[in-house]
């Protein structure tokens, strides 16, 4: 649905995005973060190890280096402005 409406998707997308490389270690330790959409309101890191999610969403698998970043694959898409706390 979204793939033709670029002002909508870009939002999202930059809402699964940190302005930071962090290992599984450093999330947890980092609790909450700002994605590139500030306006979306944190994210917040549960859990530990094999046991962490993001805003809810399990991480199913993390610690995946990229010339640019990190990447955790997550169950579900997140959606800017669930988690303003």
């Amino acid at each position: 649905e979204l793939a033709g409406k670029p002002a909508e998707l870009a939002p999202i997308l930059q809402y699964h995005v940190v302005g930071k490389r962090y290992d599984a270690k450093g999330l947890a330790s980092a609790g909450s973060l700002e994605s590139l959409n500030t306006a979306g309101g944190p994210l917040k890191i549960e859990g530990s190890g094999d046991s962490m999610t993001v805003n809810g969403a399990k991480i199913l698998c993390g610690n995946i280096p990229t010339k640019n970043a990190t990447v955790f694959v997550i169950d579900k898409v997140l959606t800017p402005g669930t988690n303003k706390n």
